[in-house]
């Protein structure tokens, strides 16, 4: 049996859990055995458990669906209320699992691998006294199972015996001093209490009596982990990767100590693993959900949670951490309220006034209050950027105007002395210089700044105009692909013709 890791990342920042040393996980395969039976319904669960889908991963559900129907059509059918056990775990449901593997072992009381599976289901779900009850009433019968008396040991670590374990390792002992498993419990017990010499010594002697046990190295990692040398406990935990590449403690171990340190990446990798060889690990998904929220993959991250809510997990950790990535990630705040108030229903009568949930509901409401000024602000200041673009487009083409009128005053009088002695064509010229640049560019936003000098140099040229005999009135638009029309001629003189008043000589 293995004592899963116990999952401590916060909702919004993730610290080194504390973690439980486990002793690597049995790779309990479904009893293919009962494939003989007539009943279809079991054989539909085996073949579905054969044929993996285009992803690669097993239907689960699916086989648990046709163990389950034929588990309920005959209750004392062992393998089939095994085979559902074993479906129902991988699945994340340990309510169901411990259902069946407790139907299947009453169906037979002989039947080692439903008990080793229901002990171990019971202790992983906080049912550790529970678990060694089981294993004392069969070693009532069968003292001398030192296979059992180890699976106690570890029940009673669960159940906080740390005592009662002890004694059980010293049984073990004294019938055999090289089992590996009571030496790797030890280590597990004395890490309990904090004696890290001791947990250390044990898991060093078990590694020499099984130098290829990745339990082991995974147990030293922790320990090592727990010495604040981190980097001795990542090569334990790599190498206990390397001889079981899929086990559960050691990449969930790995998995965490990459996420305090900021490598998504490797955390992602870690848990993946772990959920390859555990599909139905919370510790796992957990983990794997906070990686992906940290490479950013936020919807990614928002369907694990919601296929882990969706189990009705019995986890705070499960609850609080997807109504946080809702409303600090997605900023949806209705689905993230919604998560609580499901976790406040699953728990009627059992929360405090004080309890965290009802803090995190209201912060959730002042965080969507935050949101939504946000958004009115945003929207204000949007608005006023759309009108003033507009201005800035009036802007522009009351420009354009300008400076055709501009170019025409220029095009006419900027060689007459008076206006290039007066300084109104160098000034003219450079004002138009850059409006026209302006108006060529479309930079609407510099219209304003521009059209301030164009209109003060207009009217000090359209001041000098009458001294170069100009009437001040702009020229006559040319005619489309022609000549500018022509300055008009001078109007004749009229008056009388001067001379001497008088009759003549």
């Amino acid at each position: 049996m293995t004592l899963r890791t116990l999952v401590i990342a916060l909702a919004l920042s993730v610290s080194v859990p504390t973690v439980l040393v486990g002793c690597g996980p049995k790779k309990v395969n479904p009893d293919e055995a009962g494939v003989v039976n007539p009943t279809q319904s079991f054989l539909n669960g085996v073949v579905i458990l054969q044929a993996p889908g285009k992803d690669g991963k097993l239907d689960y559900a699916g086989a648990y669906a046709q163990f389950a129907a034929a588990a309920a059509a005959k209750p004392d059918y062992t393998k089939a209320q095994f085979n559902a056990g074993w479906t129902a775990e991988r699945m994340g449901n340990y309510d169901g699992a411990i259902t069946h593997y407790r139907a299947a072992l009453n169906s037979d009381p002989s039947y080692g691998q439903a008990l080793f599976a229901l002990g171990d289901a019971l202790s992983r779900q906080g049912k550790g006294a529970e678990s060694v009850t089981l294993y004392q009433g069969w070693l009532e019968k069968n003292p001398d199972d030192l296979k059992v008396r180890n699976s106690l040991m570890e029940a009673m670590i669960a159940a906080k015996m740390p005592d009662e374990a002890v004694e059980q390792a010293r049984t073990i002992l004294l019938s055999d001093p090289k089992n590996v498993g009571a030496y790797r419990n030890l280590s597990r017990v004395y890490f309990a209490q904090g004696r890290f010499a001791l947990s250390q010594l044990c898991a060093e002697k078990a590694k020499t009596l099984a130098e290829g046990d990745a339990g082991i190295y995974n147990n030293i990692g922790v320990t090592f982990l727990a010495m604040d040398n981190e980097t001795a406990a990542i090569d334990e935990f790599q190498t206990a990767r390397k001889l079981d590449p899929d086990n559960l403690e050691a990449n969930l171990n790995l998995g965490y100590v990459a996420l305090n340190s900021g490598d998504y990446g490797l955390a992602t990798q870690a848990f993946e693993a772990a959920l390859k060889g555990e599909p139905g690990s919370l510790d796992g998904r957990l983990g794997l959900a906070v990686a992906l929220r940290g490479n950013k993959d936020f919807e990614g991250a928002a369907k694990l949670y919601d296929e882990i809510l969706a189990t009705k997990p019995d986890s705070d950790l499960a609850y609080f951490n997807a109504a946080a990535l809702y409303e600090k990630y997605l900023k949806d705040y209705k689905k993230a309220d919604k998560i609580l108030a499901d976790f406040v229903d699953l728990n009627a009568g059992k929360l405090t006034p004080d309890h965290k949930v009802f803090l995190l509901r209201e912060r959730i409401k002042e965080s969507q209050a935050i949101e939504e000024a946000r958004k009115r602000e945003e929207e204000r200041k949007a608005k006023e950027a759309e009108e003033r673009k507009k201005r800035q487009m009036a802007k522009l083409e009351e420009l354009k105007t300008k400076v055709t009128k501009l170019k025409g005053l220029l095009d006419q009088y900027g060689e007459c002395p008076m206006m290039v002695e007066m300084g109104g064509t160098e000034m003219g010229m450079m004002v138009l210089e850059q409006a026209q640049m302006v108006v060529e560019a479309g930079e609407a936003d510099m219209a304003g700044d521009v059209m301030t000098f164009v209109d003060d140099v207009l009217p000090q040229i359209e001041g000098i105009i009458p001294e170069c005999g100009g009437g001040g009135a702009a020229p006559a638009p040319a005619p489309e692909g022609g000549e500018p029309a022509p300055a008009p001629e001078p109007a004749p003189d009229n008056s009388p013709t001067q001379g001497t008043v008088g009759g003549g000589e």
